[in-house]
């Protein structure tokens, strides 16, 4: 069975294949200080890789979806177990 998913936005619905986890930072020399103060940019970001009812994969942000059903079982119905 799969997890299916639900994105907040379009409300179309997409199997979820797995999750991941990005970092990033970079930075760049300062105009008057160069590498001493140097302009420092850094994030991260939650995502989840899904396919669609044609096969196709990409990933979406993480707070875009929420789970809809697990195994073929609502979520309502797990939470009240």
């Amino acid at each position: 069975m799969a997890t299916i998913v639900k994105h907040n936005q379009t409300g179309k619905r997409y199997c979820m294949l797995g999750a991941g986890f990005g970092v990033f930072q970079s930075s760049k020399p300062n105009v008057f200080l160069g590498n001493l103060m140097a302009d420092v940019e850094e994030g991260e970001y939650a995502l989840v890789c899904v396919c669609n009812s044609k096969g196709e994969i990409f990933w979406l942000e993480a707070t875009q979806v929420t789970v809809v059903s697990i195994d073929g079982q609502n979520v309502q119905e797990l939470a009240a177990e």
